[in-house]
């Protein structure tokens, strides 16, 4: 049920910051470009002015108070045509705006949150349970894969016809097939969330639910370019953790080679890695342009004068060994890396009154504001959002600088990208793409080994970005009004802590003009004409500016996440350092693996246990090929077996996220309350259930 919000003492503190936020000057206004995108025959005047009404409207909202969770308002559809409901703003305004008429307007021109989907049964969809749940021993996990199977029906959703047919009044975005939603407030399709949904509907044998999944995030990057945070035009500023191409391979692999209980695939042979590939080229270029992609140099005294220094020590063997790698590199070296940076320099609108009451508490207005924004944004296009781990020169979220930080494991899982672009390009008979990806997957790894990799801690470390003479100095965010040339002049904003980093200014919504663009002059979609996305070299418009950096120090479960991307080859030392850093690395608990050691108040830190990082962890231990390292992933499983279960017991659902230190208990911190559902949480489960079939049930 919509709940509306009591009025209370925030919304005077809001007013002010509000007022100042109306007269930012920004590079792009991103409520302007990316929230209701008018059907493109839409005259130019007609467009602006839904989209400043709007604006207008969620700024009262957020005033007022008007809902518990911000959230709410902007995924309401709106009813009728802008001249209506401007024509009914105008009455309302010129009448005087009270609470009690604002709620009347909202409830006579806009739906309720959700009402512009449908619930629909999963593609394929099967009321009996997988038959290798069978093979599970204990009766009460047995019963809790089975009610757990039953779940997907409840979280699958397809979008209603009125979407596409009046694009301009939703900022839901239109799909082709239906998806599974991860639940409770996040109603729509996420990134990084479907690769756990998928893995999940595969151990249901759900193929075709899977493979639908998947051609919704292809058909996204088809409109956009890339992969939103999530299908909603809100989140068109950014994307998520880029796992999409090994959500084609696991759909491929279940639909050619059988669905894991012995049976046939679906025969639809290698249809979709066609599909999927040049999609991929696109996506992988989204994260290697732009404000995304950094140049960064290795320090005399940093981390590739102690892999010489252990080369050196070796034997010629080793050092050969170092060489294939790209360990031994020089001190002098330059790497081009990528980072999170979302294209929003304004509160993000689905959390707009936490983020002004962000920049108010924090004393922040104009730039420093706007260059905040940024930075949360960018910690919600990490998945993280939030945590200490994104904190520079403070350790509360108004010192979040996720700009200035190059993840360990984002570049991680770009190296598997890159890795399976290869494979794909193998598989289909492309050299010249395979041997191109292959060297770019190569690069990468170098970088990572020599920069982020820790032998003294056995983990890969996020990397700080630190201002040198080389690095750009700060200039003013440029005037939205300005022209596309003098936009692209890529100007430099300056956090607060003096640290100065870039941004293109770039449209993530894809215009072809901008140096960011992902498609360019690209064929996208694979019909022949264009080249498939591999005109030019895959990796371009990378800043020229190059950044000393340094190792950030801290234990979260990210520095491992390079374990399950392959960046340290199976049984070899690196693979061993990094089993015996994760077991001492205090994350291991009775409910799991914690997320860090901090106790940030914020959700992903300390006591909170995430699915998707214990399932990584868990796959990464079980590959490693080192003694010990299965041994512990079967602890860490067994582990979060038994708090699901725990949880189920006690509440009778499944969610988010759970408290790593006490089996069973229910995840906290953030903005916004704990979720039930839940998508990737079903889907770690039966994953981890079927791991356990297939080795002998045991527990």
């Amino acid at each position: 049920m919509l709940r509306f919000r009591q009025a209370g003492p925030l919304a005077n503190r809001l007013a002010g910051i509000i007022a100042s936020f109306r007269h930012l000057r920004v590079c792009r206004s991103a409520l302007d470009t990316t929230i209701m995108t008018s059907v493109p025959d839409a005259s130019a005047k007609q467009d602006f002015r839904s989209k400043t009404l709007w604006r207008s409207i969620m700024e009262q909202v957020s005033l007022h108070g008007l809902y518990e969770d911000s959230k709410a308002f902007v995924d309401c559809p709106v009813l009728r045509s802008w001249d209506a409901v401007a024509t009914n703003w105008d009455k309302l305004t010129a009448e005087g705006l009270t609470r009690e008429r604002l709620e009347g307007f909202i409830a006579e021109n806009f739906g309720l949150p959700g009402s512009d989907l449908k619930a629909v049964l999963p593609p394929g969809w099967h009321e009996a349970p997988p038959s290798w749940l069978e093979a599970i021993v204990e009766p009460e996990m047995r019963d809790l894969g089975t009610a757990v199977h039953g779940l997907w029906k409840t979280l699958c959703r397809q979008v209603c016809p009125t979407v596409a047919d009046h694009a301009e009044r939703h900022t839901l975005l239109p799909l082709p097939h239906p998806f599974i939603v991860p639940g409770d407030r996040f109603r729509e399709c996420y990134n990084w969330d479907s690769y756990w949904i998928i893995r999940g509907l595969l151990a249901c044998e759900l193929v075709p639910a899977a493979e639908c999944l998947v051609r919704n995030l292809l058909h996204l990057v088809d409109v956009w370019g890339f992969v939103p945070n999530g299908a909603r035009r809100y989140y068109t500023n950014r994307s998520q953790p880029p796992l999409l191409s090994a959500m084609v391979l696991a759909v491929w692999s279940a639909s050619t080679t059988g669905n894991g209980n012995g049976e046939d695939g679906e025969g639809n042979g290698d249809e979709l890695l066609k599909d999927a590939l040049p999609r991929l080229l696109a996506f992988h270029r989204y994260w290697n342009t732009g404000s995304k992609a950094i140049r960064v140099r290795a320090q005399a005294h940093g981390a590739s004068s102690e892999l010489e220094e252990g080369a050196a020590s070796g034997g010629a063997e080793q050092r050969q060994m170092g060489e294939a790698r790209g360990e031994v590199v020089a001190a002098t070296a330059v790497f081009t890396l990528s980072r999170y940076h979302a294209e929003l320099y304004e509160p993000r609108p689905e959390s707009f009154r936490e983020d002004v009451a962000l920049a108010a508490a924090a004393g922040l207005s104009g730039q420093e504001a706007a260059t905040l924004y940024c930075d949360v944004a960018s910690a919600a296009e990490s998945g993280w959002d939030f945590s200490s781990r994104w904190y520079v020169g403070g350790d509360a979220l108004q010192y979040t600088r996720t700009t200035q930080i190059v993840p360990a494991d984002l570049n991680a899982w770009l190296y598997r990208m890159e890795r399976d672009i290869a494979a794909i390009a193998a598989h289909l008979g492309d050299a010249r793409l395979r041997d191109e990806y292959t060297a770019l997957a190569v690069a990468r790894l170098r970088a990572i080994d020599a920069l982020m990799w820790s032998a003294a801690d056995g983990c890969w470390h996020d990397l700080l970005l630190l201002p040198t003479k080389t690095s750009p100095s700060q200039a003013p965010l440029p005037d939205p009004a300005a022209a596309p040339q003098q936009q692209q002049q890529l100007p430099i904003v300056q956090h607060p802590s003096g640290h100065a980093v870039e941004h293109n200014g770039n449209d993530s919504a894809g215009n072809d003009e901008q140096d960011g663009n992902v498609n360019g002059n690209r064929d996208v979609s694979g019909d022949g004409n264009g080249d498939g996305g591999r005109s030019g070299s895959p990796v371009t418009s990378v800043r020229q500016y190059e950044y000393e950096v340094e190792q950030r120090p801290g234990v979260y479960a990210s520095n491992w996440v390079p374990l399950w991307c392959g960046c340290a080859d199976a049984s070899s030392a690196r693979a061993e350092a990094a089993v015996a850093g994760l077991r001492a690395s205090g994350l291991v608990q009775p409910g799991g693996l914690l997320t860090s050691l901090y106790r940030s108040g914020q959700q992903w830190d300390a006591p909170n246990a995430w699915p998707p990082l214990v399932h990584m962890a868990i796959e990464g231990l079980a590959e490693s090929g080192v003694p010990g390292g299965a041994a512990l992933a079967d602890q860490v499983a067994d582990s979060w077996l038994a708090a699901n279960l725990e949880g189920w017991r006690a509440t009778g659902a499944m969610h988010e996220k759970y408290d790593g230190y006490v089996p069973g208990a229910v995840g906290r911190g953030g903005e916004y309350e704990p979720q039930v559902g839940f998508g990737w949480s079903n889907g770690v489960l039966m994953a981890l259930l079927q791991r356990k079939r297939e080795s002998g049930g045991r527990q």
